[in-house]
């Protein structure tokens, strides 16, 4: 009983830590794209997503995504926000089991278009899934906050 209590509880931890770099790892290519390499940009992201969401992506940036990107020469840069004197990515696990984790992000995106003069720069906070597959974790969902 104690034995499989604590083994659960060494897998859920493994799972934060694996988990939360894989979010900071995955947020700035996922939230990220660049109209005069979209393809490459959008093949990057999805090296990152997994099951139904993966798909979803696929279509959102093929359908809405590039089309508009294209027109307004539109580029986003995404960053994980980091403590002003330096250090770890904002990012904090909301919960985690052996294959399943939940990650809150403070994300950053700088946004560039024909639309806009300068820089827009939106502060997100975003909440991302994260599935453990065979492929090590993967993003299986994102919301924004």
């Amino acid at each position: 009983m104690f034995g499989s209590a604590y083994l659960d509880g060494r897998q859920a931890d493994t799972a934060r830590v694996r988990a939360l770099a894989a979010a900071r790892k995955a947020a700035p290519v996922v939230l990220s794209y660049d109209y005069r390499r979209l393809e490459k940009d959008f093949a990057a992201a999805r090296g990152h997503l997994t099951g139904s969401f993966r798909d979803e992506y696929r279509r959102t940036t093929t359908a809405v995504v590039a089309p508009t990107a294209k027109k307004y020469q539109g580029v986003v840069r995404a960053t994980v926000v980091k403590p002003p004197g330096g250090g770890l990515p904002a990012a904090s696990v909301v919960s985690a089991s052996p294959d399943r984790a939940v990650v809150l992000l403070f994300v950053n995106q700088v946004t560039r278009s024909t639309q806009i003069t300068g820089d827009r720069v939106d502060l997100n906070r975003v909440r991302m899934t994260l599935a453990l597959t065979s492929q090590g974790w993967k993003v299986s969902a994102v919301d924004a906050l």
